[in-house]
């Protein structure tokens, strides 16, 4: 009867922890400098569905009609550096390394503190926010909230200037399991709504003022650096994206159970990679999170080698791409 008991417990206990609410913390979703994201996304109508505990979310449905990869790099990397001193990480928006946006992340709290962006053929925008928008608190669990102001002013062009004050409730509302099309995922999902107003002003007179309002879901889980699922609502429609290249519980370690051997390191003309699992991408990212090169592999292989002889000395990080969106990222130096 003993070993019964003791049996229906471990099953209960087993039960409990598939499904019990994640928490957002520091330690176990910060996002770090040198990391990749990769997303896809589509501008139809997704329903974010319900709020509260112990939720079944199905998004698998996504279709992929636009994606994007930005990268997390040093703030002193960027053109934009002494802009914004007080950032501590920036993610580049762009393989042409010309927009990025500065944050500040710290053991409490993930603060966007602004954009810079440099179009081509287009003027030159600095957003700074004197105060800056309040992402995320460490840590963050199931029906906790907090209201945060921001503001900022800045210029387009010579002679106009725009000022834009908003206000956000950022509340954990629900959590439970999210499918997207790559897995199913125990997550906690942070509502954010915006109320905004940009007005502007041209040589000190007032022109005009726009008000909009903007609602975000995002999915987490305990240990993805960003979310691994996200649906915009604004008066313009429906956005939605998802991570392709994440695996729950994984993206820290690094998939400890892929063993990588990459030699020589340092490396003098070129590298050979060697993996227990196939590789089906190779990209080459420089020590300031500029993507140099890209090997997608139509027969995907075991190993591979990478012409370093056009490349400086210098860090460089080495990023491999398995089934099911896996990565491994290790650095080599020359």
């Amino acid at each position: 009867m003993k070993k019964i008991y003791y049996i229906v417990v471990a099953v209960c206990l087993a039960s409990f922890s598939l499904t019990a609410q994640p928490v957002i913390t520091y330690s176990g979703n910060a996002p770090l400098i040198g990391e990749s994201y990769h997303y896809a996304g589509d501008l139809a109508s997704y329903d974010p569905g319900p709020e509260g505990p112990n939720q079944t979310w199905d998004f698998s449905n996504i279709t992929s009609t636009f994606t994007s990869s930005p990268r997390a790099v040093s703030p002193g990397s960027t053109p934009y550096a002494g802009e914004f001193t007080e950032a501590t990480i920036a993610f580049a928006q762009t393989e042409a390394n010309d927009s990025f946006i500065f944050s500040q992340i710290s053991t409490s709290e993930f603060l966007n503190v602004g954009i810079g962006d440099q179009p081509e053929g287009g003027n030159e925008l600095i957003i700074h926010y004197t105060d800056a928008v309040k992402l995320l608190k460490y840590p963050f669990s199931f029906s906790e909230s907090y209201t945060d102001n921001y503001y900022a002013s800045y210029s387009m062009m010579e002679g106009m200037t725009t000022h834009t004050h908003g206000t956000a409730i950022v509340t954990a509302d629900a959590w439970g399991s999210v499918t997207t099309p790559t897995g199913t995922y125990n997550t906690l999902r942070i509502k954010r709504e915006r109320t905004f107003t940009d007005s502007v002003w041209v040589s000190g007179i007032f022109i005009s003022a726009t008000t909009r309002t903007q609602t975000d879901y995002e999915w987490y889980t305990s240990t993805s650096h960003t979310p691994v699922v996200s649906i915009s609502v604004t008066g313009d429609g429906t956005t939605a994206t998802y991570r392709t290249d994440y695996i729950s519980g994984v993206e820290e370690q690094q998939l400890p159970d892929v063993q990588v051997s990459i030699y020589p390191n340092p490396v003098t003309d070129h590298i050979t990679i060697q993996a227990e699992k196939k590789i089906i991408n190779i990209r080459l990212i420089s020590a300031n999170g500029r993507l140099l090169n890209e090997i997608p592999l139509t027969t995907p292989d075991y190993q591979q080698s990478v012409d370093f002889n056009k490349y400086p000395k210098g860090i460089y990080f080495v990023e491999l791409r398995f089934d099911k969106g896996a990565t491994v990222t290790q650095k080599i130096i020359k």
